[in-house]
């Protein structure tokens, strides 16, 4: 208790607020009217008593803390505070000074029990008759209470308790700046659990159908806060940038959250969380989080696979929510609002009406339920601006129309403020119909069938169906194809169809995304990164110049980094970040030193790499020195250029380094040794040379510790990303990769992936035997030895594969969603991401690139959109090009990519929502994200990425059409060129140009014809171009049967 500081100055400002209420009564404040006292008196703790009472809210309210077995004492006149308390706390309550005409009087308690009465019995002589107001609801229990019960009852002059309950809920509703803060902050702090934690738990709890019971989901959600053992989850915090700063050590819950589901459910602010498993349907969620004493609330329904009918009761409910939020301000009557609202609800449905609330909510702050200020038919209180309410809608017993005699309740509960045109939300989110509702059949809903033609009177079935006769159906069975090849081409049909139909809804998602995020304007670049113009200072003060100013010579400074010109007899330094650059030109006895400054418009169509505080004013561009003097003009000259340099490189790794972050602290385990993968190898080495080591898993992240001299490594989990094991398949070392979310140093290099391996095939780690290995010859010894390889690969894919999912158990235990990404190396394609070509593998929420060096870890959620290059007819490779969200990133290219995996690639992409495009030729990049920066919401408004959709259909459509305009020209060009009687590689039966045209059917005559005239053309046109190899390959594939 010798840490509790007391705040002397808030405590006057808030007694004067009682003072003042007493000295001039209200309507709401009239019981104080003919009181010549108020007690506040605080009995011992009790486990029993209420959570929160009038008593402990004036202790919190004025003190900041509650005193138990603490007597507070108003009295008029003379304005007097006393306190009756034992001796430790009045101790601490000495730190009250009186102040402004209000006096503080500190009694103590003797621990004599005939002492402690007669010190309360003197106090109750001294107020002599009169009534004295009290909180006798609240029922406070200890021998204080007793002893001042008793005196009062035992007084002389007959004192008379009265209760000022509404008087001080009157007064606690007044808030002053900093109570709205708390306020609001808890609030905040309510819906972000809600929205960002509880929403999505309960989602893939059902989805998954894992059986959670609902008082540990309640548990779940109460260490996001923060206990005794562990700290908050800052993970979620996180996820709202609003919240600021939170001290939740001041955090508490008001109650422990109320779950409810499985067609139990119970609508008063009593209600707890049952055993019973969370199950889908209808699901009640309330939550409740006190900030520095005062309390918020919210509470909300979510469906599962609702009714229409159950989705009109709810969006009836969010009307009337609307219009209680209309009706709810400053003069309005708490009675009117009710009246208004049940008969707005009556007037959607007379069984809404019947199910409807007796009450819509009650006034929160210190104390969570104001029993004074209930919003009902009989409350004729008038409501104040700032008032704080729990506004609490609800629906008691709704028939549920999936289960016949069980019924369902839905409630809608949130914090409002009471203003002057109505009220506030404070703690917003997952309102909406479309947020609240889930839906658990399958996304992939099969397509309608088209609608059948109307079937003859002769075709009709007695059962009313007519059956579709469509081509294959034969005596009334439907035949899939009469080819081999058929389902195929149906299975791609529908893949093309589903992906097709699948992208037009992500790219519509995505430019829908687009206008909202851009919707207030702005550039793409994130306005805290822009450019900052920056002061440079040579020299404070003229003393400080260089002696050699004084001979009136150009001087470099390389201690200030400064160049000291002289202009007009005067020494004038300029910073070398203001120096562009220098040139020197040799005259026959003289040389001439050009110096360029900095200036705006300098670099036309680029972008300026230095700002100007105001670019429109009068810059000096250059300016120029002749002087005989030639062996000190080379000297400035490499002066000015070795200090340019300098600065440039200091620049280029201050940018470089700018995004690289300190990492906290590693904190080792304790009690225990950590689990440790041996003999591994870290990539990049911290020293640049190979070293070995142990990996440690320890309370908050991993270590490296190396066994030679070489530097540890440490990766916390809060900087980890995404963790990715690769198993030793087809490869020559086995993987634990991490990619982080910032950058660290690691030697003198900033890198942002560090992995740990060990190959294999290394002769130094043999975990098949304690056994050396021999040089053996022959099938027998070699297929042994293979099997041996097989072993040992396969005991250290399971070593490094336990040793990840340790390492993903410790980070979840610290609240951190981190999981093992393994890669499909079924689904891998070659490309070349930076000079290589390498083998790229996707993942579940990425692709990457780890054996080797450099590594390419792109994550799918970080991109906008894909665009796939050179996709066009005769083409061996196409290029992948990945735009990344955050727009100031240049895109991430991926070229060179067989042409036989873009179906593939396609179905991959599709699978992980993302949107895609294609073109036949390569876009410049760089353009496209300048224009994007410059005004993204003038980007989206014009289609966004749409273009890239429509330039590859037109590509298409053109590309068809100078297919057919080529034909016709060999058509021409072979009518005039004659017979060629060699053999062409089109021709499929292996005739030549001399068929006989009785072999050729009616409807086969004209294409064979054509594909001979098409091949000897082809042929001729080779042998003028000299037999270019690369050339014929690529017309042999236009001219054959497509």
């Amino acid at each position: 208790m010798s840490e509790i500081v007391l705040d002397s100055a808030l405590f006057i400002k808030r007694a004067e607020k009682i003072f003042a209420a007493w000295d001039q009564p209200t309507n709401d404040t009239k019981d104080l009217d003919d009181v010549t006292a108020l007690q506040f008196v605080l009995g011992e703790p009790n486990d029993e008593a209420a959570a929160f009472d009038k008593s402990s809210s004036i202790h919190l309210y004025l003190l900041g803390f509650e005193f138990p077995s603490t007597l507070i004492l108003f009295t008029k006149k003379p304005r007097k505070i006393t306190f009756v308390c034992s001796s430790s706390k009045a101790k601490l309550l000495r730190q009250l000074e009186s102040a402004n005409g209000i006096e503080i009087d500190i009694k103590v308690r003797s621990k004599d029990e005939a002492a402690a009465k007669q010190t309360v019995n003197e106090l109750v002589l001294s107020l002599g008759d009169g009534k004295i107001g009290g909180l006798p609801k609240d029922r406070p229990t200890g021998k204080l209470v007793d002893d001042w019960n008793a005196a009062v009852a035992s007084s002389k002059g007959g004192l008379q308790v009265v209760d000022v309950s509404t008087s001080v809920s009157d007064i606690l509703a007044d808030r002053d700046g900093d109570e709205m803060i708390n306020v609001i902050t808890g609030a905040k702090m309510t819906s972000t659990t809600m929205v960002h934690y509880f929403k999505s738990k309960m989602e893939s709890i059902i989805d998954r159908g894992t059986a959670v019971p609902h008082e540990l989901l309640a548990q779940m959600i109460e260490e996001k806060i923060g206990n005794d053992e562990k700290g908050a989850d800052m993970k979620l915090w996180n996820k709202n940038s609003s919240l600021g700063e939170v001290d939740f050590a001041s955090a508490e819950w008001v109650y422990s959250p109320i779950i409810q589901s499985g067609g139990k459910y119970d609508l008063k602010v009593t209600a707890m969380s049952n055993n019973d498993p969370l199950k889908p349907g209808v699901v009640l969620a309330s939550l409740g989080i006190r900030y520095k004493n005062y309390c918020t609330s919210m509470g909300r329904t979510f469906f599962i696979s609702p009714t229409k009918k159950q989705e009109s009761y709810y969006s009836s409910l969010l009307d009337a929510r609307n219009e209680a939020l209309k009706l709810i301000k400053a003069g309005a009557i708490a009675s009117d609002v009710y009246k208004s609202v049940q008969q707005f609800v009556e007037s959607k449905s007379a069984t809404l009406g019947q199910a409807f609330l007796k009450n819509i909510g009650f006034a929160t702050g210190i104390e969570y339920r104001d029993s004074t200020f209930v919003l009902n038919a009989k409350n004729g209180r008038t409501m104040k601006e700032n008032t704080i309410l729990i506004l609490t809608l609800g629906l008691q017993d709704l028939p549920d129309p999936k289960k016949q005699g069980k019924t369902y309740s839905i409630l809608l509960s949130d914090t409002v403020k009471v203003g002057q045109n109505g009220a506030v939300v404070l703690t917003e989110g997952c309102t909406k119909l479309s947020d609240v509702v889930m839906e658990l059949e399958d996304e992939d809903e099969p397509e309608p069938a088209p609608p059948p033609k109307k079937a003859s009177a002769s075709s009709s079935k007695p059962n009313g169906k007519s059956p579709v006769k469509t081509r294959g159906a034969v005596g009334g069975r439907v035949l899939s194809s009469k080819t081999r090849g058929g389902n195929r081409d149906q299975v791609e049909q529908t893949t093309s169809e589903k992906i097709k139909a699948n992208q037009a809804r992500l790219h519509a998602q995505r430019n829908a995304d687009g206008l909202k995020k851009w919707e207030k304007g702005g550039a793409g670049k994130d306005g805290s990164q822009d450019k900052v113009v920056k002061r440079y200072e040579s020299y404070r003060r003229e003393e400080q110049l260089p002696r050699a100013v004084e001979d009136r010579r150009v001087y470099v400074d390389e201690q200030r980094q400064s160049v000291v010109l002289p202009i007009n007899g005067y020494a004038v330094p300029y910073h070398i970040s203001t120096i562009k650059n220098v040139t020197k030109t040799e005259e026959s006895d003289h040389i001439v030193l050009r110096i360029n400054f900095q200036s705006p418009g300098q670099i036309a169509g680029k972008k300026e790499d230095m700002p100007f505080e105001d670019p429109d004013a009068n810059f000096i561009r250059s300016v120029s020195f002749r002087s005989q003097d030639q062996r000190h003009m080379l000297k400035v000259f490499d002066g000015i250029t070795a200090l340019k340099k300098a600065a440039t490189k200091r620049e280029a790794e201050r940018k470089e380094l700018a995004d690289v972050i300190e990492q906290e602290k590693l904190v080792e385990i304790k009690g225990r040794h950590p689990y440790v993968l041996k003999n591994v190898f870290p990539r990049p080495a911290p020293e640049g040379k190979k070293t070995d080591g142990n990996l440690e898993i320890h309370q908050n992240g991993i270590r490296f510790r190396p066994d030679g001299p070489a530097s540890k490594i440490d990766l916390l989990f809060s900087n980890i990303k995404h963790l990715f094991f690769q198993p030793s398949e087809k490869e020559l070392i086995v993987i634990i990769h991490v990619h982080l979310k910032a950058p660290i140093m690691l030697g003198k290099k900033k890198t942002s992936d560090v992995q740990f391996y060990r190959e294999v095939t290394d002769m130094s780690f043999d975990e098949t035997g304690g056994k050396k290995r021999r040089a053996r010859y022959g099938d027998e010894d070699e297929i042994e030895q293979e099997q041996e390889d097989r072993k040992r690969r396969a005991e250290l894919d399971k070593q490094f594969h336990d040793f990840a999912r340790r390492i993903e158990s410790a980070a979840q235990a610290q609240q951190y969603e981190l999981e093992v990404d393994v890669p499909f190396r079924e689904l891998g394609f070659s490309g070349v991401p930076f000079r290589s070509n390498v083998l790229l593998l996707p993942t579940t929420n990425c692709l990457i690139h780890i054996s080797e060096f450099p590594f390419t870890v792109i994550t799918l959620s970080e991109v906008e959109i894909v665009h796939l290059e050179r996709v066009q007819f005769g083409l061996k490779n196409f290029d992948m090009v990945f735009v990344l969200n955050d727009f100031k990133k240049a895109p991430i290219h991926i070229n060179s990519i067989p042409v036989v995996h873009l179906d593939n690639v396609k179905e991959w992409l599709d699978s992980c929502d993302v949107p895609i495009s294609e073109g036949p030729v390569n876009l410049s990049w760089p353009a496209i994200m300048k224009t994007l920066n410059d005004d993204p919401q003038e980007f989206y408004a014009e289609g966004g990425w749409s273009f890239l959709t429509g330039s590859g259909s037109d590509a298409e459509s053109s590309e068809s059409e100078e297919g057919s305009a080529f034909t016709e020209s060999d058509v021409s060009d072979e009518a005039s060129s004659g017979d060629d009687d060699s053999e062409s590689a089109f021709s499929e039966d292996g005739s030549d140009d001399s068929g006989s045209e009785d072999d050729l059917s009616d409807e086969g005559e004209d294409w064979d014809e054509l594909e001979r005239k098409a091949k000897r053309a082809d042929e001729k046109h080779g042998r003028d171009r000299g037999g270019d190899s690369s050339d014929d390959g690529k017309k042999k594939k236009k001219g054959g049967r497509r």
